[in-house]
């Protein structure tokens, strides 16, 4: 075992954690942080909270910011049901006009053939008589 002076040993592990890609994960995650508008009391628990999920095999798209949520893709969830339920709100209240429309008609319908049948048994009883 040969030795190795502190830089080369500094080095060598410098290396190691280049290949092994975890300057790269920091760095993600610290570019997150930095960027992140509302930043957490606890910057380790953040950044142990990223790097667990990474690690995780969670995926992220490439406009997902490094907070481990996936915030942008929630966010933009979040948006898209806020929108459907919106729609469906509207659509259950002009299917519920058009279900008193049809409740209204049924009724006013219903009072007609009631008048009908009472004036056709006048007109029977009349006929029968006569």
């Amino acid at each position: 075992m040969s030795y190795q002076s502190p830089e080369q040993r500094k080095d060598e592990f410098r290396r190691y954690l280049e290949k092994s890609g975890a300057i790269e994960s920091l760095t993600t995650v610290l570019v997150g942080l930095y960027e992140e508008s509302d930043r957490p009391l606890e910057s380790t628990e953040y950044i142990r909270r990223c790097l667990t999920d990474a690690s995780s095999g969670s995926s992220r798209s490439a406009d997902d910011s490094a907070d481990g949520g996936n915030v942008n893709s929630i966010s933009a969830e979040n948006g898209r049901l806020k929108k459907e339920n919106e729609e469906l709100k509207e659509k259950i209240t002009q299917l519920t006009k058009t279900i008193d429309t049809l409740n209204s008609n049924l009724k006013h319908v219903r009072a007609e053939a009631k008048s009908s049948r009472e004036e056709i048994k006048k007109l029977k009883s009349k006929g029968g008589s006569s």
